[in-house]
């Protein structure tokens, strides 16, 4: 039997020990990390007169954390060699205890939804994107979760090179008049920077190559500036405009259809309807628009309509659309009435104004010398 009053009772990790007569006790108190999930403890007692005598007892440890995760551009790719049409994959590597139970994709923050039509591909703790496009590039983020919490990885940088692009898809009408000189300017989206640029005119005639000493670079923010001068009807047409990087040149160009242009004619025909003593409405039929985009203006005057030319507006509205317009709330006084103006705006300036006199009726009963309240229901 062995004798308690020398036993000693260690922790192989350091303990503290209570002694009493036939009774020794040691505890050990440490915080476990994630890293001691998995690993034993043991306590071992020995008799240090007898070589070799012992008795021991282990526990495992068992550690609940939530989980601990990490994203990384599959171990395959190159981050720098990315290019739109490629195929990649990212890997998003987890610890967890108790185990993940959910795992969720986010692109600039944004879900991803696993969808095989768009070539995103969700397979176990990868997500794979079949042919990028410069619109997969940004942050990317996974998420994991256990019964104790979702944990994010640190946002994953993803970059895609892509061959230039115009900033605007869609032609972009440009108006001039003969011996006007024009600075047109070609911006593109690229990475890297577009470093080279070309241009050509083309009209029902012939196609010119525009040589070089006619327009101007910026590489760093992607545009080139065509300095153009039309002064023949020949001299308009359509502007094309390509640019190249290292991933490849341009597609489909950047166009600029030019034409002759100028200030748009003024409305015509114009009536009024419903007018009461605080509103009415407006209707013209538009004239020619110069050759470009128009919008209609209409002002809104008080005092003698002679003397509207030297006059502010003391209100005014527009219609994108239609020289049509209905307004309500007016108030004048008696000895000035309400008088309109409406115009024709374009790119290259308002036409003449075509002037309606006394557009409200006169109201008797009304001669305060009121200023206007204007409202307008377009």
């Amino acid at each position: 039997m062995i004798d308690k009053k020398i036993i000693s009772l260690n922790f192989l990790d350091g303990s503290q020990e209570e002694r009493s007569e036939n009774r020794t006790v040691s505890t050990v108190e440490f915080e476990p990390g994630v890293e001691d999930h998995g690993k034993s403890i043991t306590c071992r007692a020995e008799n240090p007169n007898v070589t070799g005598l012992f008795v021991e007892k282990s526990w495992k440890i068992d550690v609940v954390y939530p989980p601990i995760v990490s994203l990384n551009l599959g171990s395959t790719l190159s981050p720098e060699d990315i290019k739109e049409g490629d195929d990649v994959y990212f890997e998003c590597h987890i610890r967890a205890n108790p185990p993940w139970s959910k795992l969720v994709w986010i692109h600039d923050n944004q879900i991803l939804a696993h969808n095989t039509s768009a070539r995103i591909i969700w397979s176990n703790q990868s997500l794979v994107l079949q042919s990028v496009t410069r619109s997969s590039a940004g942050r990317y983020v996974c998420a994991a979760t256990n019964a104790l919490n979702e944990t994010r990885s640190e946002p994953l940088h993803f970059r895609v090179k892509f061959a230039p692009v115009c900033k605007e898809d869609r032609i972009i009408v440009v108006g001039a008049s003969r011996g006007e000189s024009l600075d047109i300017a070609c911006r593109v989206e690229a990475d890297p920077p577009a470093h080279n640029f070309r241009w050509k005119f083309n009209n029902s005639g012939e196609t010119l190559e525009v040589a070089p000493g006619r327009f101007s670079m910026e590489k760093s923010s992607g545009i080139s500036v065509l300095k153009y001068t039309p002064t023949t009807e020949l001299d308009y047409g359509t502007l094309s405009c390509w640019a190249d990087n290292l991933v490849g040149t341009q597609s489909r160009p950047c166009l600029f259809q030019l034409v002759a242009a100028g200030k748009p004619f003024p409305v015509r025909n114009c009536t009024l309807a419903n007018q009461t003593y605080t509103s009415v409405e407006v209707k013209c039929v538009p004239g020619y628009d110069g050759g470009l985009p128009q919008k209609f203006v209409l002002e809104v005057y008080h005092g003698d309509v002679d003397y509207l030319a030297n006059s502010q507006p003391l209100y005014n509205v527009s219609n994108p659309d239609e020289p049509s317009f209905a307004l309500a709330g007016l108030e004048a006084s008696v000895e000035a009435g309400v008088h309109v103006a409406v115009y024709a705006v374009n790119a290259k300036g308002r036409s003449q104004p075509v002037i309606l006199s006394e557009v409200t009726y006169r109201d008797a009963e009304k001669r305060t010398g009121k200023c206007y309240k204007l409202r307008s229901n377009i």
